[in-house]
């Protein structure tokens, strides 16, 4: 099953999803895909992305996820 982990800049889970969330998954054997927004251009985001002003953006970047891992 694809799984996307997806971290913001000033979300407050910046600081540990690399390590916490995406750690823990792939020691359990999930290889999931880990998007760091900042990373992929959209800046300046909290925790909450679909209340953001860029949040189209944010969508559009996740239904490409989609498009290329779920099938």
């Amino acid at each position: 099953m694809p799984i996307v982990i997806v971290t913001a800049e000033a979300s407050y889970h910046a600081a540990y999803d690399h390590c916490c969330t995406v750690q823990y998954l792939e020691q359990a054997g999930v290889r999931p895909t880990f998007i760091k927004l900042g990373e992929a251009g959209i800046r300046g985001n909290g925790h909450m992305l679909m209340l953001e002003k860029n949040s189209d953006d944010i969508a559009k970047l996740l239904s490409r996820w989609l498009s290329r891992s779920v099938r």
